[in-house]
């Protein structure tokens, strides 16, 4: 804590988009600010795999971050990992867009299909395979173009260089305003409720900092319920700072779309049938060989006591 009764706070985010909405409305909204914190907000480093080894290196405190990163590493064998403590969202925020209209979605046109799926992290890919095997489509046959950026991806499948393309809002929202793209299907309602992504801090920051985590929670648990009360365009005039080169009405879309999807939780506290199913995800994916235990990733009681508060 500072001289003046605030408290610092270094935030990262994995990368920007809508699906982190709540992330971001916490900041426009004033709601951390007004529980004494001072917060320093920017994208994870790119000197850094992920957050999360900017967190084990110091260069944050708390991060946001797909659960996937602290499970994976306590099963390749690490006594501690980064915990979990408060929930972002608790849908897949992904969709799969087509270059070809259908009038009504048919999952066995994935067979032999050309499909850029999402490069930069194995959660979006896992859950799809998810939703691909319980639809009776074998992932390994799609044809998959591989190793390329949002950027990449979207240009190779405007020049046609793929039938299906994997992405997150507001990219989305760009593609079908342009015509280009077209919706097939939404991830987040064929997968249910799962533990998608979440804020995380290291065991050490928790024990040395838990007025200042605490403070944080309650402001995000303040967030997550305006959220749920207000509209798409209050929610998208709040957070358009963050999305300069978006058009204002592809963010509200975009917004309307996660709403719609329940995509956003209506409090933090990350429970465990939510962890499990993406752990069912993960393993079915084969990204990781054993179960881990849901009390060494996760923690409730910060979560559960910031709302106790509110």
């Amino acid at each position: 804590m500072t001289s003046d009764n605030r408290y610092p706070l270094r935030l990262l985010e994995t990368w920007r988009s809508l699906f982190y909405t709540p992330i971001y409305a916490s900041l426009a909204g004033g709601f951390l600010e007004r529980e004494g914190l001072d917060v320093k907000f920017s994208t994870c480093p790119p000197q850094f795999a992920h957050p999360l080894t900017a967190l084990n290196r110091d260069a944050g405190d708390i991060a946001q971050s797909g659960i996937m990163r602290s499970i994976i590493a306590s099963d390749f064998g690490a006594e501690t990992v980064p915990v979990h403590f408060a929930k972002i969202n608790s849908r897949d925020g992904f969709f799969l867009l087509s270059r070809t209209p259908q009038e009504q979605f048919r999952w066995d046109s994935l067979r032999g299909a050309k499909v850029v799926p999402v490069g930069f992290s194995p959660t979006p890919w896992a859950s799809l395979q998810s939703a691909l095997r319980k639809h009776g489509v074998d992932p390994a046959g799609l044809e998959l173009l591989t190793g390329l950026s949002l950027s990449e991806a979207v240009a190779a499948f405007k020049e046609g260089q793929a039938e299906f393309v994997h992405v997150a809002e507001p990219t989305g929202e760009e593609l079908l305003a342009q015509g280009v793209g077209h919706m097939a299907v939404a991830l987040g309602p064929e997968n249910g409720h799962i533990a998608y992504s979440s804020f995380a801090a290291t065991n050490r920051y928790l024990e040395a900092h838990p007025e200042t985590v605490f403070r944080f929670t309650t402001g995000f648990g303040r967030t997550l319920r305006w959220l749920q009360e207000s509209t798409p365009e209050e929610i998208g005039g709040a957070v358009t700072e963050f999305f300069p080169e978006t058009a204002p009405e592809l963010i509200v879309a975009s917004i309307a779309r996660y709403k719609s999807q329940d995509t956003w939780p209506r409090d933090p506290v990350l429970n465990q049938p939510e962890y499990e199913s993406l752990h069912d995800i993960l393993s079915d994916a084969g990204l990781c060989l054993n179960r881990q235990p849901y009390s060494k990733v996760v923690r409730t009681d910060i979560a559960e006591s910031a709302l106790a508060s509110l």
